[in-house]
């Protein structure tokens, strides 16, 4: 069986709106319904209060943002030892990314699955 390790990072600031100096805070309740929704899809998740921040530059607009992000873990598992493209839940949380985009009002959600073995 092999594991990845799933951690999506989660703005507490929708984008900055023309002309504004800092976004608008995300509502406790978005983040505490995505919280559950990955806890059923995924059947365990983690979390921390510690915010952690981080920028990227869009590669479309070439516009720096500036984030202020909680990131939850989840892990997955597979039969499928060589590639990651064949793991059910894999597919599962790209299609609820998309969720995620619009609820978080987001150009992009940093999403990244790193094997991982118990050690």
């Amino acid at each position: 069986m092999t594991h990845f390790k799933v951690d999506i990072q989660l703005p507490l600031r929708f984008n900055l709106t023309e002309g504004g100096k800092i976004g608008e805070e995300i509502p406790q309740k978005f983040l505490s319904e995505t919280y559950k929704e990955l806890l059923e899809l995924a059947g365990g998740i983690n979390t921390t209060d510690k915010p952690i921040m981080g920028s990227w530059i869009c590669p479309k607009t070439k516009r720096t943002y500036h984030d202020t992000s909680i990131v939850f873990s989840v892990l997955v598992e597979s039969d499928d030892k060589k590639t990651i493209t064949n793991v059910p839940k894999i597919k599962e949380l790209q299609q609820y990314k998309d969720k995620l985009k619009e609820r978080f009002k987001q150009h992009e959600i940093f999403m990244v699955a790193t094997r991982c073995s118990w050690l």
